[in-house]
């Protein structure tokens, strides 16, 4: 049994939980398969999220395995569900959860499980979708590209932390049972917490429990919050901030000391500085590996080049909860959410006039069409009135034509608008060409919008 530690510390992020694990069973994480011929790209490299002796996911990494790409994600071809001993581990952590023991306390029986190496741990909501509006329990059985995948995404950036939000099965689709989706519609109610996960690659995390719970949650509109383990492995290096400006009559402030090498280990979620980390943690991190191959890695491989035989089934997730998680924010709205601090109204009327820059500095990017897309994926999740209201500018002007299509279709996502209705009904009615492009989504709009009104 592994030697496990937890301390909380407190960072810029907040609190933050760090759990150790040293001689870990090392049945529950990560490896690489290296370059196998299964890939039709040879420059391509897998990884593997595995279970016991079970392969998972299968992560396609493009580009000899750069951290900078996208991956093909897809559940493993031979995978049939985990060891029932794990699954029941699994349960026994998620009933602590449930009755509103602290992650801390009700993962305890799973630290041991992990790969050696130093987690954070904590609680956040997960969107039971694959990033692009699709529900997540079957929307990995084709190798495909996922956006958001990358573990240094372009958008976000190096510099600043997010917390991963999108889920991958650890369960086949062919595991949803309606009998067991009618228990868990009653207990989701009460839970504190609905899940487990475990971060995989970049906005993404495996679920390792809570699949019929995640049908239920959609289904009843709750929020699915999940208990979240978070492998610390990056080094990170932040430039020193400059110094504030003296004010009157005081003596200018010196600079900060240049630190030669490395600020500290980071996650998505948090930046952990050096000074900070407990001596023994720290050690972990400096002497383990991010990433190693377990004893049974070879069972690992020849489990992946199986394939199991096409299940055959009446049993199909609810049609309202597809329709639910077709509308719910996708990977590209929290990209631009995770990159934006906030957008003034003099900063988002800058950009309708054509401006990328305010006040000396470039607000989003140098490109207008990428600036005012981003724009409304940051409003359309954290401020809807305002988003609208952008949206209904933009598409007015006809110099922003390039992004009336899109904008369209990301306010047609946003019901029962009376704002909208008029604005789309009055472009129809007019018959003007400069609303050619988004006629398809005014005329659905418009359409729905009437349909539930009569109701």
């Amino acid at each position: 049994m592994g030697v496990i530690k937890s301390e909380k510390i407190e960072t810029a992020d907040g609190s933050v939980l760090l759990v150790s694990v040293t001689d870990g069973a090392g049945i529950i994480g990560t490896c690489s398969a290296g370059h196998i011929p299964m890939n039709s790209d040879e420059a391509s490299v897998t990884r593997l999220f595995y279970m016991g002796n079970d392969p998972v996911v299968r992560l396609v990494c493009p580009n000899h395995g750069s951290r900078r790409t996208d991956k093909l994600v897809s559940l493993c071809p031979g995978f049939e569900g985990s060891d029932i001993k794990l699954r029941e581990a699994l349960t026994e952590c998620f009933d602590r959860l449930t009755r509103g023991e602290s992650p801390e306390a009700g993962l305890h029986d799973l630290f041991p499980l992990l790969q050696d190496g130093v987690y954070a741990v904590y609680t956040a909501d997960y969107y039971p979708t694959d990033g692009g509006g699709a529900f997540f329990w079957g929307a990995y059985n084709i190798s495909h590209e996922v956006r958001a995948t990358a573990e240094r995404n372009r958008v976000i950036g190096n510099e600043r932390t997010y917390k991963p939000c999108f889920l991958i099965p650890s369960e086949p689709p062919g595991h949803y049972v309606p009998k067991t989706k009618l228990m868990t519609d009653e207990a989701v109610k009460s839970r504190r917490c609905q899940g487990i996960v475990y971060h995989l690659s970049g906005l993404f995390s495996v679920l390792l429990k809570g699949h019929h719970g995640a049908v239920s949650c959609v289904e009843k509109g709750l929020p699915f919050k999940c208990a979240v383990i978070e492998k610390i492995t990056e080094p990170y290096t932040d430039a020193p901030l400059p110094p504030a400006p003296p004010k009157e009559g005081e003596q200018p402030e010196a600079p900060a000391p240049v630190r030669e090498g490395i600020t500290g280990f980071r996650s998505p979620s948090v930046k952990i500085p050096l000074e900070l980390f407990p001596r023994d943690m720290l050690m972990n991190i400096l002497e383990g590996r991010t990433e190693y191959k377990p004893e049974h890695f070879n069972t690992l491989l020849k489990k992946l080049n199986t394939v199991r035989k096409k299940s055959v089934t009446n049993n199909v997730i609810p049609r309202n909860v597809l329709e639910k998680c077709e509308r719910m924010p996708d990977s590209e709205m929290m990209e631009s959410t995770c990159a934006i601090s906030g957008l003034s109204d003099a900063q988002l009327e800058a950009l309708l006039s054509g401006d990328t820059e305010y006040e000396g500095s470039v607000m989003i990017s140098p490109n207008l069409y990428s600036s005012i897309i981003t724009a409304c994926s940051y409003l359309q999740f954290t401020d809807k009135n305002r988003f609208i209201d952008f949206a209904i500018n933009a598409m007015s002007r006809p110099e922003l034509s390039a992004t009336h299509e899109y904008i369209a279709r990301r306010a047609s996502a946003i019901p029962n608008s009376a704002k909208l209705y008029k604005f789309f009904k009055d472009a129809a009615d007019s018959g003007d060409v400069a609303f050619e492009k988004i006629s398809a989504a005014a005329n659905r709009y418009i359409a729905d919008y009437e349909a539930a009104d009569n109701n």
